[in-house]
């Protein structure tokens, strides 16, 4: 436990100064976090990342970091989406000239990881993008949610969420966490409200970013099982990789950017 917390505060003494910072000091932070999350799914499914495919896949990351805001200017009307599904084409490509070492499972799972973790840290720039403050507010749901799950679970968890995969997570856990998160977000919506959302959608958000940050965890859980791993990597002691850390950020902040785009006036 004594770890864990030192592992945390270090984290966070780091992280919430260049979160604060944003621009260039957050992207280069989170990029560099992207590599080492590409680095952790190669290791799990002992694959090489010192290669054409480990190669493709970074880049493919990296291309959402970059479209946020372009490192290198593209021809007009094309961005590094486009990019991203030309490295895809490369990666199915090499199942042809590679096929003894590199089958279309490989490529297809090259291709995923590149769109969930690029996806995944990409939100947060665009949260950042709004502002500091929304940054930290939807950190405060996630790990809010984390907090009251794990109490509610422990007081009331009778029923299992995903019993095989997650054990020790209960269905009264799951429903205390996004109660228990919608309740701390409504403490701090009467004096922060950048996207000038009503009450109303302000509870939607935060009942989605809730939801969608535990089947994260739930995700993660599902393929470390698959790959029979106990942690992602070693990168923070006590807490795993950079998986370990960001499974839940990276299915929340995709679905603020869906909730975003119907309800944001700004």
């Amino acid at each position: 436990m004594k770890q864990r917390v030192i592992t945390a505060l270090i984290a966070l003494g780091i992280f919430l100064p260049i979160l604060f910072v944003g621009d260039l000091w957050l992207r280069t932070l989170l990029a560099m976090l992207a590599i080492v999350a590409i680095y952790e799914f190669f290791q799990m499914k002992k694959m090489n990342i010192f290669s054409i495919e480990g190669a493709l896949t970074l880049l493919a990351t990296l291309s959402f970091l970059f479209s946020q805001k372009p490192l290198v200017a593209l021809p007009r009307g094309i961005d590094y989406f486009f990019f991203y599904f030309l490295v895809v084409m490369l990666l199915m490509t090499l199942t042809v000239y590679k096929s003894e070492r590199f089958s279309f499972e490989d490529a297809a799972f090259c291709s995923l990881i590149s769109l969930y973790v690029g996806g995944g840290f990409s939100g947060i720039l665009f949260v950042r993008s709004i502002s500091f403050g929304m940054a930290i507010f939807v950190f405060l749901v996630i790990w809010g949610t984390d907090s009251f799950a794990y109490l509610a679970g422990r007081r009331f968890g009778k029923h299992k969420l995903a019993p095989d995969i997650s054990p020790n997570k209960t269905i009264e856990g799951s429903i205390g966490g996004v109660i228990g998160s919608v309740l701390l977000g409504l403490l701090v919506v009467p004096f922060y409200n950048p996207v000038q959302f009503s009450v109303f959608e302000f509870v939607l958000l935060m009942v989605c970013l809730s939801i969608f940050g535990q089947l994260g965890d739930l995700v993660e859980s599902a393929y470390k099982r698959q790959f029979n791993v106990k942690d992602s990597g070693n990168l923070f002691p006590g807490h795993g990789g950079v998986l370990d850390r960001f499974d839940s950020t990276f299915f929340a902040m995709l679905m603020f950017q869906i909730v975003f785009k119907f309800f944001g006036d700004i």
